[in-house]
């Protein structure tokens, strides 16, 4: 159990009292009178009773001991002394990462070798190696955009890893066009980080052509993207070499990836796609911001209640004392 105090400097009050009495003595009225250490036995002995200002009054003990604890719990009170209990840490995403994938029908080519299941089309082997990648991104917002002929936001930005997964497996060849933008993909990416709140903004944009449909010329939103400070990193799923229809625009990709200081990666494998998403974990590690604080509960008023009481009980004993001292006088006389 830990105590502390939220404003200790206010414990020098204590000494206040010492200082008034000091600086402000008692106001005294100069009379003529005779002191009579005797008073009391006078008064008893004539039966009458004294008049106002014959006598005064001293405090007695019971009362300068409640006025003194009063004090004190007031002074503590006033420095407010809180229980703390146990810290509660909190993490708050620190990058927002979208992710960017063709789904064209030339994805489903069985040109990589997936494990043990043998030749798999680019995209069996593309949502195996990003279901991996997903796990590593811990403590980062993920989002996911198909594209083919138009592109689609499948996942806005959310921290639930496992329905980005589900939603990963469910996409297909051809749901979005046979068609390839990418422009309208790196658009539609710029919106979707419009409600984003974070200083660092990725953008992972996977195809295996060349863009064909876009209203929105890919090295045109690749600028707007930079403005906006998002860093792209293209990953062309095919080799150079390759020609004809099947060709990656990679001369695209790399402008795309140098104006928005972002990498551009070759992934004619499933191996080197492993390990371009390795190097994207190592530029772009996941990240994540904790934040830490004390729950801290008020004493004080536990301190003030029985404070009020006993100062009640006292007062109310001291009256009731006195009015049956006053009666039993009376009766005397």
């Amino acid at each position: 159990m830990n105590i502390s105090l939220e404003y200790p400097w206010m414990l020098a009050l204590v000494a206040l009292p010492v200082f008034v009495f000091r600086i402000f003595p008692v106001y005294l009225q100069p009379a003529a009178s005779i002191y009579l250490p005797f008073f009391a036995r006078l008064v008893a002995a004539t039966g009458q009773a004294p008049t106002s200002g014959s006598q005064v009054k001293q405090r007695k003990r019971i009362q300068a001991v409640a006025l003194l604890l009063s004090w004190l719990l007031t002074i503590i009170c006033l420095a407010r002394p809180v229980l703390l209990g146990e810290p509660v840490i909190t993490q708050k995403t620190g990058r927002d990462l979208m992710v960017a994938v063709d789904l064209s029908q030339s994805m489903e080519q069985e040109d990589y070798q997936l494990n043990e299941q043998g030749k798999v089309s680019r995209l069996v082997a593309l949502k195996s190696l990003l279901n991996t990648f997903s796990k590593q991104r811990n403590g980062d917002r993920l989002g996911l955009i198909v594209f083919g002929s138009g592109a689609y936001l499948q996942v806005p930005f959310t921290e639930d890893i496992t329905l980005w997964q589900t939603l990963l497996q469910q996409m297909d060849t051809q749901m979005a066009g046979p068609a390839t933008a990418i422009g309208d993909a790196i658009g539609l990416s710029i919106r979707a980080f419009d409600g984003s709140n974070t200083t660092q903004r990725i953008l992972l944009l996977v195809t295996d052509g060349s863009d064909t449909s876009s209203r929105l010329d890919p090295v045109d939103a690749a600028r707007v993207a930079a403005a906006e400070g998002i860093a792209v990193f293209t990953l062309g799923m095919g080799s150079i070499d390759t020609e004809g229809e099947d060709k990656v625009d990679f001369n695209t990709l790399n402008k795309i990836a140098k104006i928005t200081k972002g990498h551009a990666f070759e992934g004619n494998s499933t191996d080197a796609i492993e390990q371009v998403l390795r190097q994207v974990n190592e530029i772009a590690p996941a990240k994540y911001q904790q934040q830490s604080y004390l729950p801290k509960l008020d004493i004080y008023p536990w301190l003030m209640g029985p404070m009020l009481i006993i100062y009640i009980c006292v007062w109310l004993a001291l009256t009731i004392s006195t009015a049956v001292a006053a009666k039993r006088q009376a009766y005397v006389k």
